[in-house]
């Protein structure tokens, strides 16, 4: 069920290193003929990747990565002369591969999956291997016929592209405003939330504990788990899973106080101070820009609110600055050397080495880096690009206890839902209230209701 559900190039990529990783070359019967499989169904892989990129279904930054990946485990595993190194770079790619696995939906106990495949006989790991390549080549064969699509579309496409240069479509009827944005900008609600689902993914691969951990400090964790209410025992087998989660709730969390304070500081200020010339004030200036911004459409929505002569231009006033404002700040604002990122990085990074001590300083400094990259789309997606949408979006997290709802969750649960609460939310669903539409589920770990489960030791 898993398999089939990967729908990224990248995922069956992580998958083929996965699967040949449980394979050994050293079998002195049929080492040759492994050797040679995998060297084929390697250069397979790199010409339909080749292909995928012609087609414009990958770009040419992607292609190079995926397929260098691909060239260095194939000539770390057939050519290993120096098998220190060479076994030091297959690890680190096999490491990687399953990091990012586990960020797409790998379920939960991927060691147990590790066993699994390990266990498996070799002509089911060549069974995996053939559906990998079938897997890639039913997406090239996609992408020829979708290519083929926009050409029979392309002058219908033109055509539609003559009034391009209004990048908002603001119909108004019955007084009623409904704004959407076309489907080729950043703005619009599916690329949102793709990138919205790339921060979620982007955040677990970062935080994850299950790999890339030297030593977890229990006594923290536990203090951190009764803190969100979590009933998981430290000393359970299964209690990393739930460390990821609560971890990425942790920063979250910890984020949002800090941005809060960051962006409220400005109101409780002379505004006056925020437009000084001076590098030292400038570092406000999304603060700033940001209460100027809901001052005016304060101003706006009361202006309509009270002039008895309302034309459809002051109508959608409020909903046109709002959305303009936030859509061009929301992709500009907070660089990565802007002092108040600077100094939330070096926060959070000591805040998650409470609980957990990486296993190298190389691995340090490329938390600290994603972690940038992280906080800067964090801030940009939930401070301005949510409120480019029409109606704004509200963000829920689900506290401990609460009872599971599918229509707003997402997570793993045996049986019938209703018999389960969650553990912890890690990442917050993005709910449209009007209309009870989710933008995107909250993600959860679940657990048994303690009515129908009294051992609280049992796994989950």
């Amino acid at each position: 069920m898993w398999l089939a559900s990967l729908k990224e190039i990248e995922n069956l990529i992580h998958l083929f290193i996965i699967v040949w990783n449980a394979i050994s070359l050293r079998n002195q019967h049929s080492c040759g003929r492994l050797t040679k499989d995998l060297t084929n169904e390697t250069n397979s892989m790199i010409r339909l990747i080749e292909a995928l990129a012609s087609l414009k279904a990958l770009s040419n930054e992607r292609k190079v990565i995926i397929i260098k990946t691909l060239v260095d485990y194939k000539e770390c595993r057939v050519n290993n002369r120096n098998s220190r190194e060479k076994n030091s770079q297959r690890n680190t790619l096999s490491n990687d591969a399953w990091i990012e696995l586990e960020s797409f939906g790998l379920p939960y106990n991927s060691h147990t999956f590790e066993e699994q495949l390990n266990r498996c006989l070799p002509s089911q790991k060549e069974i995996l291997r053939k559906m990998i390549l079938s897997r890639m080549e039913s997406f090239r064969s996609i992408a020829k016929q979708i290519e083929t699509k926009n050409i029979l579309e392309q002058e219908t496409e033109i055509e539609s592209t003559e009034n391009s240069e209004s990048e908002i479509i603001m119909p108004n009827q019955n007084n009623v405003v409904d704004a959407e944005w076309r489907n080729n900008d950043k703005n619009n609600s599916i690329q949102l939330v793709k990138d919205i689902e790339n921060l979620n993914r982007a955040l677990s691969k970062t935080i994850g504990v299950k790999r890339n951990v030297k030593e977890i400090k229990k006594e923290a964790v536990a203090e951190l788990f009764n803190s969100y209410n979590c009933t998981t025992n430290v000393n359970k087998k299964k209690m990393k899973l739930v460390l990821d989660a609560v971890l990425q709730r942790h920063l979250i969390k910890n984020i949002w106080d800090s941005a809060d304070y960051y962006f409220t500081g400005v109101q409780k200020n002379d505004n006056s101070e925020y437009y000084s010339t001076g590098s030292q004030k400038n570092d406000n200036l999304e603060a700033a820009i940001l209460s100027k911004t809901e001052e005016l459409i304060n101003l706006t929505s009361q202006f309509e609110d009270t002039n008895l002569e309302i034309d459809e231009n002051a109508q959608t006033l409020p909903t046109t600055l709002r959305q303009q404002n936030y859509a061009t700040l929301g992709h500009r604002v907070f660089s990565k050397n802007h002092p108040f990122v600077n100094q939330l990085v070096n926060d959070l990074t000591k805040e998650m080495n409470r609980y957990r001590i990486l296993d190298s300083e190389e691995k340090n400094k490329k938390f600290e880096d994603d972690i940038i990259t992280i906080l800067i789309q964090f801030l940009r997606i939930f401070y301005f690009r949510l409120k480019t949408q029409e109606p704004t979006p509200s963000v829920r997290f689900y506290e401990s206890g609460t009872n599971i709802d599918p229509f707003y969750m997402d997570g793993m649960w045996e049986g019938h839902y209703e018999d389960y609460v969650v553990e912890i939310c890690s990442f917050p669903a993005i709910i449209v209230e009007s209309d009870e539409r989710a933008y995107i589920k909250a993600q959860v770990i679940a657990r048994p209701k303690e009515e129908l489960h009294e051992d609280e030791e049992s796994d989950y």
